[in-house]
């Protein structure tokens, strides 16, 4: 099967659902018959930086992105595509998620603004992630404002 310019606009509009349902805490993968699923084996570099593990496969912890998304109380954003590379039934794609979400403990929505890089597989009608990197760095920054991340 080999992914058309028509599937990514319909990936697109997934990623725009799942975010819409992550930022109210819940994961549209786990409904019956989701569009989108997650491999066991997939990697996740979530925004809160960190690195997987060199010493074992990595494993999907599908407990801890229900408590992440718990944490996520309500809000809205958009989906930016802005690239998708399609090699047969793989496709990468590269986006931004804007959204302003109200987090547990707080009465007003905060900026939640990510990068994002995803690996899918199409099987079918389901688009299965394979990996996953999102991170908040949005707005450009000089050498030395970079190099005081790594500090």
């Amino acid at each position: 099967m080999t992914v058309t310019d028509a599937d990514i606009a319909e990936l697109a509009k997934w990623l725009d659902k799942g975010r819409d349902e992550w930022i109210h805490g819940r994961l549209l993968w786990d409904e019956e018959d989701s569009p989108l699923a997650q491999a066991d084996d997939a990697t996740i570099f979530g925004p809160f930086g960190g690195s997987a593990p060199t010493d074992a496969p990595p494993l999907v912890r599908r407990d801890m992105q229900r408590q992440i998304a718990s944490r996520f109380q309500g809000g809205s954003g958009s989906t930016e595509l802005i690239r998708s590379i399609v090699e047969g039934n793989l496709a990468v794609v590269v986006y931004i998620d804007r959204s302003t979400v109200r987090f547990d403990g707080s009465d007003h929505e905060s900026p939640w603004i990510l990068r994002v890089s995803e690996v899918f597989r199409r099987e079918g009608m389901t688009w299965v992630r394979l990996h996953r990197h999102a991170d908040p760095l949005v707005r450009f920054r000089d050498l030395d404002a970079t190099r005081n991340l790594l500090v």
